[in-house]
């Protein structure tokens, strides 16, 4: 396989460019074009993601006689060519599209780890361009892998700069609706361990939480919080409370005390700012991440009737009982949501959506008595500004113009900042569901092991006997007919049986 292309995906031309070629290559052919999607043999594959063999090409002007075609997920396709015919035999074409399969896995690892240092070298950036006091937090929120190392690194750093004596770190719990001290250092005796405030308290705090604007106090005589008397009896003259907001999401409130009245003049409020959101900055890259490997979580159920919210009002407007069945991100930040509608006109539907502003396209994929699916393109949506802030979206309904949310989020993550976002954003917002439960682990035999009890004797012979036979392979090495003779029945039975393990296959899968 000596003569052979490697091109990527380049999203933003929507063409797939020569990134790699072998010596021989480069000495028979020269420079290899540039395909667009759905040109030439290289864009037809990555176009149907369906390797292609070609056991000879009489036509073709470079001299090829034979050559196979693979995408490589969704990052490029390899293309390996002969000037011989029939050069390639199954063997070759097993080896070649395993080689892709690992080549897509070692695209996607690289992607992450791209979009891992891009964080953090943001997270640098945003504090490499303020100096004196949030040059000494950098390293510990570029190296912290938990929220508690961060707000107990930040409240050590911030409490060793003078001229403050005391910092802590409030986080807002959504069963009490309180703001509760988690993390806290300094020379001045503040006893803060118990400190449980109101969410609606008129103190800086709660006052920063709800404006998300920061708060400067230099009388403490006013805070009638448990904190403020002791931390006047520990000299503190002033105090500052900075929201830690990464977007429109809070993750709590950070406390900086002084024992001088004047200490936060504007240089220090736009250092303590910065800081702040750095602060958020860092927290929110770690707890969006948790969610993957969390076992245990938090379960949110909320309701929002508000015709501000796109299911909202398309249900109340068209009477139709919607659901969504899944959504994808796609590479330009659209989310796209596959969407059954029931129970209405879904020509009624479809005219809604074609005319929404949200919406920006909509296909009606199948519609079965009266019932249809539709695939639709969003430009923003409440469940993209969940995935932001750590949260999985598992369910979407919505009737009468009231739609339904179910969101799962790691057992550490405060769920009060997620449900706020959503409550701030859309009236008729109710909290109707708050769990916390366990989530083992699947293993991949407990996986396996699991989808085969679902399966009949019949349906897994089937389906084991059409994939090792290649009736999956394009193009196929065996029919349904001679598949139904090896199984000893007939070709409808077959495929029934067939049909039955595949829909379990995608159960498992999609749902």
């Amino acid at each position: 396989m000596d003569l052979n292309v490697v091109r990527l995906y380049d999203g933003d031309e929507q063409t797939l460019w020569p990134a790699a070629t072998s010596g021989r290559t480069d000495a028979l052919l020269g420079d290899r074009p540039i395909y667009g999607i759905d040109e030439g043999r290289p864009g037809e594959v990555f176009a149907t993601g369906e390797p292609a063999l070609y056991d000879d090409i009489e036509d073709d002007e470079t001299g090829f006689r034979s050559a196979m075609y693979f995408p490589i997920g969704v990052h490029g396709t390899l293309s390996v060519m002969s000037t011989d015919p029939d050069a390639f035999d199954d063997i070759d074409h097993m080896v070649a599209d395993l080689l892709t399969t690992n080549a897509a896995a070692a695209c996607n690892r690289a992607k992450r780890e791209q979009e891992v240092r891009e964080t953090r070298e943001r997270i640098a950036g945003i504090l490499e361009r303020i100096n004196g006091l949030v040059e000494d937090t950098i390293e510990v929120l570029v190296e912290a892998t938990t929220r508690e190392e961060v707000e107990a690194g930040v409240c050590e750093q911030v409490a060793a700069t003078e001229p403050y004596v005391f910092t802590w770190i409030a986080r807002p719990n959504v069963r009490s609706d309180r703001l509760e001290a988690r993390a806290w250092a300094g020379d001045a005796a503040v006893e803060v361990d118990d400190v449980s405030v109101p969410t609606n308290a008129d103190e800086p705090g709660a006052r920063a939480l709800a404006s998300q604007e920061s708060e400067v106090l230099t009388n403490l005589e006013t805070v009638d919080a448990e904190w403020g008397p002791r931390a006047r009896a520990a000299g503190v003259e002033s105090v500052m409370a900075i929201p830690l907001s990464y977007t429109d999401s809070t993750y709590g409130v950070l406390y900086v005390c002084s024992d001088q009245a004047d200490a936060f003049d504007e240089r220090e409020r736009v250092v303590l700012e910065a800081l702040g959101q750095a602060v958020a900055n860092a927290i929110n890259a770690i707890e969006s991440g948790k969610i993957l490997s969390a076992d245990r979580i938090v379960e949110l159920e909320f309701t929002v009737d508000d015709r501000e919210l796109l299911l909202s009002r398309l249900s109340a407007s068209t009477g139709a009982t919607l659901e969504s069945e899944g959504t994808v991100l796609d590479d330009d930040g659209t989310l796209r949501m596959y969407l059954t509608a029931e129970g209405a006109d879904t020509d009624a539907v479809l005219d809604a959506l074609e005319t929404d502003e949200s919406v920006r396209s909509v296909k009606r994929i199948v519609e079965h008595e009266g019932d249809a699916l539709f695939d639709i393109t969003l430009g923003e949506s409440l469940v993209a500004r969940l995935a932001d802030h750590g949260a999985v979206t598992t369910g979407v309904t919505a009737a009468d113009g009231v739609a339904r949310y179910t969101i799962e989020l790691p057992y550490e993550t405060e769920a009060r900042e997620v449900f706020g976002l959503v409550e701030d954003s859309y009236d008729g917002t109710d909290l109707v569901g708050y769990h916390e439960h366990e989530r083992p682990v699947q293993t991949r035999q407990e996986f396996r092991a699991s989808l085969s009890e679902r399966f009949t004797d019949r349906q897994e012979t089937a389906l084991r006997t059409a994939y090792l036979g290649g009736f999956f392979d394009w193009p196929r090495e065996i029919d349904g007919d001679e598949l139904a003779t090896a199984m000893d029945i007939s070709r409808p039975t077959y495929h029934q049986h067939l049909r039955a393990a595949q829909q379990k296959v995608f159960e498992e899968l999609f749902e």
